[in-house]
């Protein structure tokens, strides 16, 4: 459970000093590229959860333990990556704000496919190639948007994994 978050992490100290070179790509071919799927398709992971659960569609847990891990997991989220952000104060590639690293977005949408992996995974492994697929098209958009570097996408879908797995150990413990 701490190996892709390891990975993650790793991968995003190896490109960081890369950031320059991977923005000049980007700007390179799709300079004026601007789309906001990116805030939006972050929270589907979840929203399929909590629509499975109301639809009554058997997972690991019934609503209210789930809805338990859940919080647990967004509030250990909010800490690390707020914490880091503006300890940080990274620059974004736009220039903008310096709160680039690591991608609140991405770990909120690697969040939310680890919660739907966590409790349907099991049920179905398209749940959670879908939830997956969902928060990996969130990072990609916001790189490709501009507004993060590849390391902190990378950190903030590590941030967002590690953080499901503490929720549910943390509520599981209770």
């Amino acid at each position: 459970s701490s190996i892709a978050p390891l990975a993650l992490f790793t991968a995003a100290g190896l490109t960081w000093g890369e950031r320059e070179n991977i923005r000049e790509i980007r700007n390179r071919y799709i300079p004026e590229f601007k789309n906001g799927f990116d805030d939006n398709l972050q929270y589907a992971p979840a929203a399929a959860v909590f629509g499975l659960k109301i639809a009554g569609v058997k997972g690991r847990n019934n609503l209210g333990r789930a809805t338990l891990s859940y919080a647990a997991s967004v509030g250990i989220m909010a800490i690390l990556v707020n914490g880091i952000k503006y300890t940080a104060k990274v620059e974004r590639p736009d220039g903008s704000a310096k709160n680039s690293f690591p991608s609140g977005h991405t770990a909120n949408a690697f969040n939310n496919a680890s919660f739907l992996h966590k409790e349907y995974g099991p049920v179905n492994p398209l749940y959670s190639i879908g939830g997956y697929g969902a928060a990996t098209l969130t990072g990609l958009g916001r790189n490709l948007n501009n507004r993060h570097w590849v390391s902190d996408v990378l950190a903030g879908a590590g941030i967002g994994i590690l953080s499901t797995e503490l929720g549910y150990f943390f509520i599981e413990k209770k």
